[in-house]
């Protein structure tokens, strides 16, 4: 509402003085000014005022609001950097894990390869054992050979023909244990 006497009109008014004093119906109506301006600035006042309640209520909801919101921030900060923490702990341990786990396969392999070259070595010198027996065997066959061809074919040398023959063919079957043995390891 637009005020149309100031302060300082009130107090610089002159009344014109009549025979009495100043003409009374002059300073009714400017009383009766002043009274509605005041009346209106009253009522102005008032709804001033409520407004400015309501306003400090809204704020107040505002404050609250943005405490909440703060809370709430805070509260999201705290709750990422917790799962940070328990992300990278967890990563610590699947790599500890996951280390403990290679390392436990590579010892197994280790510890097979090993026992898979005590095998080579094993075998490798139980063939060296067969082809020695065995050409110590061709060997004696041969020599048997070359003496049944130099003497004649007599009885006694009919009989230690037969007994060289029994002993190969006992080597036979030793040699084929020996190989079913061989067999069965690989």
């Amino acid at each position: 509402m637009e005020i149309h006497i100031s302060p300082s009109e009130i107090k610089e008014k002159e009344f014109p003085s009549g025979l009495g004093g100043y003409k009374k119906s002059e300073v009714t109506i400017f009383l009766d000014e002043v009274a509605a301006q005041s009346e209106a600035m009253i009522v102005e006042i008032k709804e001033l005022k409520n407004h400015i309640a309501r306003q400090d209520k809204e704020l107040e909801k505002l404050d609250e609001q943005k405490d909440l919101l703060k809370r709430t921030l805070l509260l999201a900060e705290k709750l990422k950097d917790e799962v940070l923490i328990n992300a990278k702990r967890e990563a610590k341990n699947i790599i500890a894990d996951a280390e403990i786990t290679s390392k436990q396969k590579i010892k197994k392999a280790k510890d097979f390869l090993s026992i898979l070259e005590h095998d080579y070595i094993n075998l490798k010198e139980q063939k060296n054992q067969f082809v020695q027996n065995f050409k110590a065997k061709i060997n004696v066959m041969l020599e048997n050979l070359e003496n049944t061809d130099k003497t004649d074919k007599t009885p006694e040398s009919e009989n230690s023909f037969s007994e060289n023959e029994k002993s190969i063919s006992t080597e036979d079957s030793h040699l084929g244990e020996k190989k079913n043995g061989i067999e069965e390891t690989t």
